[in-house]
């Protein structure tokens, strides 16, 4: 049989043998049978020139079927990988936020629960809440978390986070904490020192309704000098702190009106040289934080200036310029709009004419929208010192 005749279209010819009727199945002997006489040359002759002509013309199925079965392995190998990553960064995580309990500075400070009593509550914020409380005798505020912040242990690990970098802090114008105390995460609260006089804001708005004078008399520029003191302390520190939500509302005064800075809640260390993450109170932002460019320390310098205003005034940031458009009668301008001019540099805080003039010229270099044109704590420290013991004796 050659190519022209074999039905099946021949693409090779094997020497073959004629098969007798005995190995014939019954049935099939009307027939002549044949079969390939396959010696070692025949064999080599097939694998190497048939299944040669075959591979020309695509994938064999063992080739295929090693292919999917690699391909089926290299994928539950990368399943596998990325399950033992993710695995491994939600354990740190838990870590991270679980293991500040066992944290060496948390108990070092840890106060037994039993020796804090709580009182009448002071005031209240978006997840915590401030307490007048007694330990050892002694009055104290507490700081503790909502009952629905304490479910969610992202915010009690920053609670914890503040009240370690609280505890880590040892300076006369910052808000001492005498200790962290608990029994169970319900009654999770730290003990700090308790001041008198409250806050700045209040002050500030008492002052405004006994009408007392505006400007800078010795009382409010000591003010001013404590908190810069905290400031500079911070900045001193290894590695320096940047506090990020300075406000009236975080600056405490004793029975004598001595300042003491608080609330570290989003404070951090920097560790970078800036830091980009839009924190803090609007009001006294400054422009770079609010349009999230890369800042530094001199933010904190800006908000400083924000409650130099606030002393001189005795009012909230920005309230002359309101005032100044609505005396116009032009449209009231919204609190974004405010601070969309802030964060350009075409409205800024405003100091009285009642001086003295040094305070109010250091204000205004405090508010530059450029940060490098900024004094740096020291400086202002420095400045500020001059003018209270020249000026203002």
């Amino acid at each position: 049989m050659d190519d022209d005749t074999c039905p099946n279209g021949a693409q090779f010819i094997v020497p073959c043998r004629q098969v007798s009727a005995s190995e014939v199945e019954e049935g099939d002997q009307q027939r002549t049978w044949y079969e390939p006489e396959l010696d070692l040359s025949i064999n080599v002759w097939v694998k190497g020139g048939v299944l040669a002509t075959n591979s020309d013309d695509g994938l064999s199925t063992s080739s295929i079927i090693g292919i999917i079965v690699g391909c089926v392995v290299a994928f539950l190998f990368v399943m596998l990988l990325g399950f033992l990553v993710v695995r491994r960064q939600q354990t740190r995580a838990d870590e991270g936020q679980t293991g500040l309990w066992d944290d060496d500075i948390i108990t070092a400070n840890r106060i037994p629960r039993e020796l804090v009593r709580v009182l009448k509550i002071i005031s209240r914020g978006a997840f915590g809440e401030v307490y007048a409380g007694i330990y050892n005798g002694n009055q104290v505020a507490l700081k503790m978390l909502l009952p629905s912040a304490r479910r969610d242990i992202k915010m009690v690990n920053d609670f914890l986070m503040e009240a370690r970098l609280t505890a880590t802090m040892d300076h006369p114008r910052i808000d001492a904490c005498i200790g962290i105390a608990w029994d169970s995460l319900s009654d999770l609260c730290v003990v700090l020192e308790f001041m008198e006089g409250g806050d700045l804001q209040s002050l500030l708005a008492n002052y405004e309704q006994k009408q007392r004078p505006l400007g800078f008399d010795r009382e409010k520029t000591a003010i001013a000098l404590h908190v810069c003191h905290a400031l500079t302390y911070l900045r001193s520190l290894e590695p320096p702190i940047i506090h990020r939500d300075l406000k009236s509302r975080n600056i405490l005064l004793n029975e004598m009106h001595e300042a003491k800075l608080t609330d570290f809640g989003i404070s951090r260390e920097r560790l970078d040289k800036t830091m980009t993450a839009g924190v803090g109170t609007s009001l006294w932002m400054a422009p770079e934080v609010m349009t999230g460019e890369k800042y530094d320390d001199k933010a904190d310098i800006f908000s400083f200036a924000v409650v130099l205003s606030e002393l001189d005034t005795h009012s909230l940031p920005y309230s002359q310029a309101k005032q100044k458009r609505q005396n116009s009668h032009g449209p009231q301008m919204t609190g974004p709009t405010l601070l969309q001019r802030v964060a350009m540099g075409t409205v800024s805080v405003e100091f009285s004419d009642v001086g003295p003039k040094s305070m109010t010229d250091l204000g205004y270099t405090f508010v530059s929208v450029d940060p490098t044109m900024r004094p740096s704590a020291a400086e202002a420290l420095f400045k500020l010192q001059i003018i209270l013991s020249k000026e203002l004796v």
